[in-house]
């Protein structure tokens, strides 16, 4: 069931709060750790959700991507 959910993470877009590499966010009612691989996060970098491994989300800094995209999460 955990790997159906973070399937459907993929695609997933939302703001980094902090410049960590490594952080938490809840998608689609769950909460997940994750882990920039690619790029430089600051806070504000949108970070983009490309897969994932067993105990975490692998994300992107994608700047190209903004919030009216249809994948966008509130990172509250």
């Amino acid at each position: 069931m955990a790997d159906y959910q973070m399937q459907k993470a993929i695609g997933a877009l939302f703001r980094s709060k902090t410049n960590r590499q490594t952080g938490i966010i809840q998608i689609l009612g769950s909460w997940y750790d994750y882990k920039v691989v690619e790029g430089i996060p600051e806070a504000g970098s949108m970070l983009e959700v490309i897969d994932f491994t067993s105990r975490e989300l692998l994300v992107v800094v994608n700047n190209e991507k903004t919030e009216s995209e249809v994948n966008y999460i509130d990172n509250f």
